[in-house]
Formats: C-alpha cells, structure tokens, sequence
C-alpha cells in the first residue's frame, strides 16, 4: 500500500465583494486582514504640525473631488472649507446622536 501525499489546502483569497458580503451578514471577517495590512498606530503616522492645526493627506476619488468642487464652486469658498465644514457636521451630528441613545 502506497501513501499518496496529502495536497495542503491553500487559503483562497476572498474578493472584496465575498468579504463586504460576510461582514453585511454580521460574519467575523477579521481572519481576511492581517498584521500587515492594518493601519500602524497614530503615534508611529507621520503628522505635521503647526498653531495647532495637524495636516493630513486623504486619498478621494476624481468623482468625489468633482462633486467637491462643485459645491465649493456653488458655495464660493475654498474646497478645503466644504470638506472640513461637512466633516465637521458629521462629526457634530455622530456625538449628537450617540448623546441622545445615552440619555434615551
């Protein structure tokens, strides 16, 4: 009787679809990112600094910067101030919410 070799299972790679899909469904997908692929720790980013105001750089889409441009076009102001007036909003509108779902 001869021993065939066992084939070792390869991991297959999901797509971004399988994993938002799992991840819609409430499933861990936590086993799709590893070390390597995680964010390093604020301290270790690079952050320039200056009176207080920290400059960063966000990658967009030239779909999103269109639309961006518009408003700011729109608006007649920078498109710098429509991103951190809307930012802003948003982050007023996160705390505002999670204010009211502690006191109700």
């Amino acid at each position: 009787m001869s021993k065939t070799p066992k084939k070792s299972k390869k991991k297959k790679s999901a797509t971004i679809e399988h994993i938002e899909a799992a991840s819609l469904r409430g499933e861990d997908t936590s086993q799709y990112f590893g070390e390597a692929k995680r964010m390093p720790p604020r301290e270790v980013q690079k952050i320039e600094k200056r009176d207080n105001i920290i400059k960063l750089n966000v990658d967009l889409t030239e779909e999103f910067l269109r639309e961006l441009d518009e408003v700011a076009l729109f608006l007649n102001i920078s498109r710098q101030a429509v991103m951190k007036t809307y930012l802003k909003e948003g982050v007023d509108r996160h705390f505002l919410a999670k204010q009211a779902r502690k006191m109700g």
